[in-house]
C-alpha cells in the first residue's frame, strides 16, 4: 500500500480538512457579500508569490509530501492571523469585526495544520518547520512585483 494513501485515509485527517474547507468557503462567501455591499466587483487574483514559493519547497511523494503540505498550510494561516490583527484597528467597525473573527479562525487553522503534520510525520517536525521558516523569511524579505495580503517587500510604493 502506498504510504501517502495509507496516511490520507485516516478519518481524523479527512474530518479536520473537511471542516476547514467548509469554514474557508464560508469566509469566501462572507467576503463576496461584503464586497457586494460596498460596491466592489469581484475579480480573480492568482495566488501570490509567497504561497507559490512555499509550495515549491514541498517534498514530493509519501508522508513527507503530506507533512510539508500541512506545514505550508500552517504558515499561510499563521501569517494571515498576524496580518488580520495588524489591519483590524485601522478598519471601520463592520470590517474590523469581520477581520477579528477571521483572526480567531486562522489561529485555530494554523494550530490544526501543525498538529496534523506532527501526527502524521515519521519523525519530529521541528527541523522541517525551521526550514520552512527560513524559506518564508526569504520570500517576505525579497522584492515582490505584486502587493498582496501575503507578499514580500513591494517593488514600487
Amino acid at each position: 500500500m502506498n504510504l501517502l494513501y495509507k496516511h490520507i485515509d485516516r478519518d481524523d485527517l479527512l474530518k479536520k480538512m473537511s471542516q476547514l474547507a467548509r469554514e474557508e468557503l464560508l469566509h469566501f462567501e462572507q467576503v463576496v457579500n461584503i464586497m457586494k455591499d460596498r460596491g466592489i466587483a469581484y475579480r480573480h487574483v492568482s495566488s501570490s508569490r509567497y504561497a507559490a514559493g512555499l509550495r515549491e519547497q514541498v517534498r514530493k511523494g509519501g508522508v513527507n509530501e503530506l507533512v510539508d503540505v500541512l506545514i505550508v498550510g500552517a504558515f499561510i494561516e499563521a501569517r494571515s492571523c498576524e496580518r488580520f490583527a495588524k489591519l483590524a484597528p485601522f478598519l471601520d467597525d463592520v470590517l474590523a469585526k469581520f477581520y477579528r473573527s477571521l483572526l480567531r479562525s486562522e489561529g485555530r487553522h494554523y494550530q490544526d495544520y501543525l498538529a496534523l503534520a506532527a501526527q502524521y510525520a515519521d519523525a519530529p517536525i521541528a527541523e522541517r518547520v525551521a526550514e520552512f521558516r527560513e524559506f518564508e523569511r526569504e520570500l517576505i524579505e525579497s522584492p515582490d512585483a505584486e502587493f498582496r495580503f501575503h507578499s514580500g517587500v513591494p517593488v514600487a510604493a
